[in-house]
């Protein structure tokens, strides 16, 4: 076995890009060449029409990770993950009400892991890696806040107030989940037309995050540098390029 493949289960469009942008040139040079296919929410047979991304059930995942199992199952170089947000779980993920009642957010997140681990066992996944971002893709966001001057040029007032409204938080993975104090609400909240930018151009996130680049993301993101070891650890030391 030489290189390894990686299919990344992701949540949505913003999931996706951090997959192709970030993560995958990165970890090619470690031998894992990384997929990030987008759940299927919805199929309008009669239109001919697949939606993906988001949802309010977790059935969809399921669905989409059993498909994901049985086309790789015999294949030992090819490994399953996931990236779903901790904030606004579907309300039929499984332990969803037991695993927000814990304060602990490294904790939170190991809860709902091991849950979607569970699943994943008992669909038959011989080689699945669980992962739920603390607590959206926006935290990776917060990681370096004057980053989001490049996207927003004139919003520099805002940004800086953005940034005490976070400097309590000596980890901003720990940034809840509710939604007052998400980082996408904290982010709106200050800069109104996040969400409408966010809706209207999907690679807008994305060319800050690499800005701000991998190593720091990773050096200020615990949780998320735990889960990009563990993929650079799955191919053979001879795959990895120096």
């Amino acid at each position: 076995m030489s290189r390894v493949s990686v299919y990344c289960l992701v949540e949505g469009f913003s999931e996706a890009n951090l997959v192709k942008r970030l993560l995958a040139p990165h970890l090619s040079r470690h031998g894992v060449d990384i997929f990030a296919p987008m759940v299927t929410t919805r199929r309008d047979r009669k239109a001919g029409k697949v939606h993906k991304g988001g949802g309010a059930s977790f059935q969809p995942y399921r669905n989409d990770l059993e498909r994901l199992i049985k086309q790789w199952r015999g294949k030992p170089e090819v490994w399953i993950t996931t990236l779903m947000d901790v904030y606004a779980l579907p309300s039929d993920f499984p332990g969803r009400a037991d695993g927000y009642t814990l304060r602990d957010h490294h904790a939170k997140a190991a809860f709902f892991e091991g849950k979607i681990h569970e699943v994943a066992n008992e669909l038959g996944a011989p080689r699945f890696i669980p992962h739920l971002a603390l607590h959206e893709f926006e935290t990776l966001l917060l990681a370096d806040v004057a980053a989001l001057g490049t996207l927003f040029l004139d919003k520099g007032h805002e940004i800086q107030q953005l940034a005490q409204d976070i400097a309590a938080f000596p980890d901003v993975e720990a940034i809840n989940h509710t939604p007052q104090g998400s980082p996408s609400n904290r982010i709106a909240r200050r800069i109104p037309g996040y969400d409408r930018y966010k809706a209207n151009d999907q690679s807008g996130a994305i060319n800050v995050l690499e800005v701000v680049g991998l190593d720091a993301l990773r050096q200020r993101c615990q949780h998320f540098d735990a889960w990009i070891t563990r993929l650079e650890l799955l191919a053979p030391a001879e795959t990895i390029m120096t």
